[in-house]
């Protein structure tokens, strides 16, 4: 457990420390992404995750991400999209990482190329937890350094590591 991969949120209600690198893993990060869509690219990283079994059900799981995006696209703008879902699929918080070269459309508007894909999965009964997490993620995918990092990262472990050194950054 390395202490600068440590995120520390401050809120009204407390501080909550939440390590993203507990959720992130080599075996969950794919780095070229190939998809025709933003459905290819969930079935592509949902699969990730049964072959690291890290979900109990794939197909749920798959599902109420579908659900959560109708509901409204998780493209939160500068190629970045969050797709995440509370679920009772997962027994603990779980991060894949795809990152798309070609750029998927998430929206309508056809323009809107999504290359950095950060799918979020958290137990139903841990809302606070999901919500930490989401809100790191947001905050690390605000500094164009970090995403341009993540754009010429030739592997999964330079991933990790940026996560390390942005976290002790922003602490």
């Amino acid at each position: 457990m390395v202490e600068n991969s440590r995120v520390v949120l401050e809120m009204d209600f407390g501080v909550f420390s939440v390590r993203l690198s507990d959720y992130l893993s080599e075996n969950l990060i794919i780095l070229n992404l190939q998809a025709k869509d933003k459905m290819d690219a969930f079935r592509t990283m949902v699969s990730s995750l049964a072959a690291s079994k890290k979900v109990a059900d794939p197909a749920t799981f798959l599902a109420e991400v579908m659900a959560r995006e109708a509901i409204e696209p998780t493209s939160i703008g500068r190629g970045v999209a969050l797709p995440h879902t509370r679920t009772r699929s997962v027994h603990q918080p779980v991060i894949v990482f795809a990152r798309a070269p070609e750029g998927i459309p998430f929206t309508a508007n056809h323009t809107d190329q999504v290359q950095l894909i950060f799918m979020m999965g958290t137990p139903k009964d841990e809302a606070n937890l999901y919500l930490q997490i989401l809100a790191r993620l947001c905050r690390l995918l605000r500094h164009n350094e970090f995403r341009d990092r993540l754009l010429t990262a030739s592997t999964p472990k330079e991933i990790l590591q940026l996560f390390s050194d942005f976290d002790s950054h922003l602490n």
